[in-house]
């Protein structure tokens, strides 16, 4: 088995789709998840931005792995 073949795999996808929604729940600040209103200035935050992105990338990496053959 080559390890690009391991990539394809849904057990690789799955894990990579599990690792990816955990880091973005930890990544994931107060400023996006309703919190914002007692701040009394806008503050933008990259590391809520990452969260976001890891999230994203947890739900495209679920599909794919659903709908997968």
């Amino acid at each position: 088995m080559n390890k690009l073949d391991w990539f394809e795999t849904k057990k690789a996808t799955t894990s990579f789709a599990l690792v990816a929604l955990a880091g973005g729940f930890i990544f994931l600040n107060r400023g996006i998840t309703g919190n914002v209103i007692l701040d009394s200035k806008y503050s933008f935050n990259m590391l809520s931005i990452i969260g976001l992105l890891l999230i994203v990338c947890a739900v495209v990496l679920g599909a794919h792995t659903i709908w997968k053959k």
